[in-house]
């Protein structure tokens, strides 16, 4: 399996492959061959995170007539969205996995044979690459391009197609509101829950304004209070001096003597 890993400008190239050749194609000239047809014949409309993999076909057939010409293709891979290193390409014939090459190009990946593909192109005859591609289970949703390129054996380019599918990713979780702390919501509260101040002003106006407007009581209770307390000290002065009077023992007069 070859899983297409980007770590900021390095690709690294992993599965069971029994040789690797490195192999790097020269840039191509831009001149496509007349009479001969890429397309992308087989891409699923969405990968799920998590799922097994899913095969891209690409298949490339001619018209042309004349000799028969060995292919060698290349597959540009670009993520949206998710990660390049969510997706996992895995290149396979029939016999198993077959050896490629994997390179950034300008935070694409492209995956290229290092070898040519064991048919040949014929006109009535195809030839087929087979791509095993799976996304990661923590992938979000996104959008992965596929941009399938013929080589001949020349390392001549042939045709270029294209093809699309979107990513069926793990939901993002929504970030919850930030609760306020409860410290300044009690203070919030208890801020207003108090009253504002009255004006000063006012209440001096509405005190002047009773005392002008209701007579005071306090002389005139404070000074019959006074006069009954007086008149109540004197009756027991009087209650006790005619009990003192009545205990007392009455002397015996003695007779007078006439005087001359």
């Amino acid at each position: 399996m070859i899983a297409v890993r980007h770590r900021g400008a390095a690709l690294l190239l992993t599965g069971a492959l029994t040789a690797l050749t490195a192999v790097l194609l020269p840039a191509p000239a831009h001149a496509e061959v007349d009479g001969i047809d890429l397309k992308v014949t087989k891409a699923p409309d969405n990968f799920e995170a998590g799922d097994d993999p899913q095969i891209v076909e690409v298949v490339v057939s001619t018209d042309n007539r004349g000799r028969c010409r060995k292919i060698r293709f290349s597959m540009v891979l670009g993520v949206e969205g998710a990660e390049l290193d969510q997706v996992r390409v895995n290149r396979v014939e029939e016999n198993g996995t077959f050896p490629t090459q994997v390179r950034d190009e300008g935070g694409k990946a492209r995956i290229t044979d290092t070898q040519v593909d064991p048919g040949q192109l014929c006109r009535g005859r195809t030839v087929t690459a087979r791509y095993e591609v799976s996304v990661a289970e923590n992938a979000p949703d996104g959008r992965i391009t596929f941009d399938a390129e013929a080589f001949d054996a020349g390392r001549t380019l042939l045709q270029k197609a294209a093809a699309s599918s979107d990513i069926e990713g793990v939901a993002k979780p929504s970030t919850p509101p930030s609760e306020a702390p409860e410290e300044p919501a009690e203070e919030e509260s208890s801020e207003a829950a108090i009253p504002p101040p009255a004006d000063a002003s006012g209440i001096s106006a509405d005190l002047a304004a009773g005392q002008d407007s209701t007579p005071s009581l306090l002389g005139p209770g404070l000074i019959v209070g006074a006069v009954l307390v007086l008149i109540g000290v004197g009756l027991l002065m009087r209650l006790r001096l005619r009990n003192r009077n009545r205990n007392r023992p009455q002397r015996p007069q003695m007779p007078g003597y006439a005087r001359y």
